[in-house]
């Protein structure tokens, strides 16, 4: 009976009854300081003031504390590089931890090639509504979120496949 209750949500309302944003929805815009202290704009990489032309971004919500993040995280630094060369952004934010927190992490993890901000008071997961971490949004060029990740995303196949839907390769 609950097997069918959750295929139920999901088949009315799009995507899993825990994401209250769904595909082809306007991604909520936002800034955030990053690590260097800069200002990241969303609009800048995906919407209607994209200045930088891309593909789009990849947003990725994770915490210290999350084993599967930490996998996560891995494998988008391991993929950054190529990603933007398909002109993909790919940002990973900090949800409710500050950079003293995050930053030991992906030092011990030699995370160093995603864009990091930090999410302290997780007023931009809020705007996402995230539930549960990770969770990764794929965001078009024209600011829609075209795909959604739950939990680890595993290997480069599987980022690659959600990738395919921002910039059609």
């Amino acid at each position: 009976m609950k097997t069918v209750l959750i295929i139920a949500l999901i088949m009315v309302h799009g995507s899993p009854a825990f994401a209250a944003l769904k595909l082809n929805d306007e991604a909520p815009a936002f800034s955030l300081r990053d690590n260097g202290g800069k200002d990241f704009i969303l609009g800048d990489y995906a919407g209607s003031q994209n200045k930088e032309g891309g593909s789009g971004v990849i947003l990725s919500f994770f915490a210290s504390w999350c084993v599967p993040c930490r996998n996560e995280l891995l494998l988008m630094n391991s993929l950054v590089e190529e990603l933007k060369g398909k002109g993909v952004q790919v940002v990973i934010i900090g949800v409710k931890e500050d950079f003293d927190k995050i930053g030991p992490l992906l030092a011990e993890l030699k995370v160093n090639k995603p864009l990091v901000l930090s999410d302290l008071h997780g007023k931009i997961s809020g705007k996402y509504q995230v539930r549960f971490l990770p969770t990764t949004f794929f965001i078009s060029a024209d600011g829609k979120v075209k795909d959604i990740s739950f939990g680890e995303i595993k290997d480069a196949a599987e980022l690659r496949e959600h990738v395919g839907k921002l910039t059609n390769k």
